[in-house]
């Protein structure tokens, strides 16, 4: 019987493997995370429809979707499931009431979170080069795509590097595919037919996994352990494991690895005792200077990215691709022209003599790090703007997330980033708002609070700043558009901001 369309019965033959994304439909594909994977599926040609949210329809991330050859739905409606899909793919993301996940339960489709999605074509692709930390791959997994570029690689990525995309589909030799589960804000699967908790791990068979970093993430991870043992996990399923050292998780990683048979493991560190020897990265004003010792041999990369922790992502990727046996000029070259990941670390530009730089980061120990180097980008002081992520992990880390912003000189607090349209507990800003305080002092932490009758964020942080500083805007909500919303408002406060920006 014909069942193309029709909803499939519980006899009907279901696709397997890579099958099942053949004609899959993605809700909310323009999350982190979920645009690579549309990419590579329709670079790959293959009949993918997707949904966005109403903000988001005329956004690049959107644009490039159609241009791709994505079908682009606005909204979430059931109607935009069709029974010809093979299945859903959710974000995780989105909240609120969810009839496209409803529509595929009535029509028998398989609905996958993005973990198991990656899981499902990871599994019979060819080569698979991985990149997994319990966060912090973004940088690593964009560079080692960049290096190993040969016209014949793929990749799937939670953000795309400068000038480029999160996801292409090349039909090649190899597949780098960045495993990370934090690549969104994940505390509003509230559709109770999928499992609740953490994105299972995925469990691929890489042939290559560089494993950057294995801490407690909420909400994620709940604690070390948990990390630890989702990033042993892989590495046992992977034929070569990289591990950086200077990831103190890595190393118990390294030492968990050594009591009995396993993946062949390759440390990278900067002492001699490594696998892959890396000297201290040196700032060139405006690039960084990279130093690898691998196999008795020297090799030297030029790279114009920000931040020492930026600039060691991108030795782990180098030492990655050299252990796949990349050429070294080759990597070299490519490396060159590697320019840092989107929002990571990212000067927008400068107005007034007030420079504006982006940062994605979520983890406190990636909004310290992007704070640390905030400083070697500007002589005068550093103003951070930081909307912290997710309730879930606001509470678990606001210790921590304070703490964070204590090398600036003056922290300006937004509020929490969430999906979740209501919540009871108490609000995690004010204990973030402590911390702070505790390492900065009283008048240099301010609070802004959004509303109608409120300042807008861009005027209370104009007024805070003067010329020679630079202001360091962190967060994955509003304050991806409030970079440009204050250079435009730097440059003409009496204007109002266009409503694109």
């Amino acid at each position: 019987m014909d069942t193309t369309t029709h909803p499939p019965t519980h006899a009907s033959p279901r696709p397997t493997g890579a099958e099942l994304l053949t004609r899959a439909h993605l809700v909310d594909a323009t999350a982190p995370g979920m645009e690579g994977l549309a990419l590579w599926l329709a670079t790959r040609r293959l009949d993918i429809t997707a949904s966005i949210p109403h903000a988001e329809q005329d956004s690049p991330a959107a644009a490039r979707l159609r241009t791709a050859g994505v079908k682009v739905v606005v909204g979430f409606d059931a109607e935009h499931v069709q029974a010809d899909r093979t299945a859903v793919v959710w974000s995780g993301a989105t909240s609120g009431p969810l009839p496209e996940l409803d529509q595929a339960q009535a029509l028998r489709l398989p609905v996958l979170t993005r973990a198991l999605a990656l899981t499902t074509l990871t599994g019979e692709q060819g080569p698979l080069v991985a990149v997994y930390g319990s966060h912090d791959t973004a940088t690593a997994a964009a560079a080692l795509a960049a290096v190993l570029d040969d016209g014949h690689t793929s990749w799937i990525l939670t953000a795309a590097t400068q000038g480029g995309v999160p996801g292409q589909g090349i039909h090649g030799h190899r597949l780098v595919v960045d495993l990370c589960p934090d690549a969104g804000t994940h505390e509003a699967a509230s559709w109770s037919r999928l499992p609740r908790g953490p994105q299972p791990v995925p469990r691929a068979a890489p042939t290559v996994t560089l494993i950057t970093t294995a801490t407690m993430n909420a909400p994620h991870f709940t604690d070390t352990i948990e990390a630890l043992d989702a990033a042993t996990a892989l590495a046992r399923a992977s034929a070569t494991v990289v591990l950086p050292l200077w990831d103190k998780g890595a190393k118990i990683v390294h030492e968990r690895l050594s009591d009995h048979p396993g993946p062949a493991v390759v440390t990278v560190g900067l002492e001699e005792t490594a696998d892959v020897w890396v000297l201290p990265p040196r700032w060139l004003g405006t690039e960084y200077l990279l130093t690898l010792h691998h196999r008795g041999e020297r090799h030297q990369f030029t790279v114009p990215v920000a931040g020492r922790h930026h600039a060691l992502a991108v030795c782990a990727a180098i030492a990655t691709a050299l252990v796949v046996g990349e050429d070294p000029q080759a990597v070299a070259q490519r490396a060159g022209g590697f320019r840092g990941v989107i929002r990571s670390l990212a000067v927008l530009g400068a107005q007034a003599g007030v420079t504006v730089v982006d940062s994605r980061a979520r983890h406190p120990r990636e909004i310290a790090q992007d704070v640390t180097a905030a400083r070697m980008l500007t002589e005068g002081s550093v103003v951070v703007v930081l909307e912290p992520d997710g309730v879930a992990r606001t509470s678990a880390h606001a210790a921590e997330i304070g703490a964070a912003v204590g090398d600036a000189d003056r922290a300006v607090l937004l509020p929490v980033s969430t999906p979740l349209t209501e919540d009871a507990g108490p609000d995690p800003l004010e204990a973030v708002e402590q911390a702070a305080l505790h390492r900065l002092g009283q008048g240099a932490v301010h609070r802004i609070r959004l509303g109608p009758c409120e300042p807008a964020p861009e005027q209370r942080i104009f007024e805070m700043t003067a010329e020679g500083d630079l202001v360091l805007v962190i967060g994955t909500g509003q304050a991806e558009r409030l970079g440009p919303r204050l250079l435009f408002h730097l440059a003409a406060p009496s204007m109002p901001i266009p409503q694109q920006l």
